[in-house]
């Protein structure tokens, strides 16, 4: 039961940030992701900025964009692990390849599907995705290495306590 309060929800949230660390600092070191971040941060910042002062009240405005910033967030840091993992929990996947390959397919995935078009990629979108599938990768790994090895409890076979032999 501990497992499950305890165990799980910290081997998430550590997970989580170890991604979202991993993501900044490819968005620092990398040139694609680099120029990517920046010029989508600067033009949404300038459009953002010149927003709020056309408006009179920009409370909602600003509301919005801050649940629009965090909607994007979750769906790319927080729902791979966290579906992964509850997946993983219920078939009892102990291996290292579900946790950090499926959590690597599914946040490169996610864009794509969220952009809905049938259409080559270009090499920037592909180096996006490889990015972002190396972030879902790191998620795996740290979730896996702090709860996934032991995922589902005890299987029936195991014996109660490790070491002695079932009655």
């Amino acid at each position: 039961m501990i497992r499950y309060l305890l165990l799980i929800p910290l081997a998430l949230l550590i997970a989580v940030g170890a991604s979202t660390l991993f993501l900044f600092i490819a968005s620092v070191v990398d040139p694609v992701m680099g120029t990517l971040t920046g010029d989508t941060l600067l033009v949404g910042f300038w459009a953002f900025v010149d927003e709020v002062f056309s408006v009179e009240d920009p409370g909602p405005m600003i509301a919005e964009t801050a649940f629009a910033v965090g909607r994007v967030a979750f769906l790319l840091l927080v729902f791979p692990p966290l579906l992964v993992a509850v997946v993983g929990e219920v078939v009892r996947a102990r291996s290292v390849i579900w946790y950090a390959g499926a959590m690597a397919v599914l946040t490169a995935a996610i864009p794509w599907v969220l952009r809905g078009s049938a259409r080559i990629a270009t090499p920037g979108e592909l180096h996006v995705s490889a990015v972002l599938g190396l972030t879902g990768a790191v998620a795996g790994l740290i979730y896996w290495a702090i709860a996934g090895r032991d995922a589902g409890g005890f299987k029936p076979s195991d014996p109660p306590f490790p070491g002695r032999a079932a009655p």
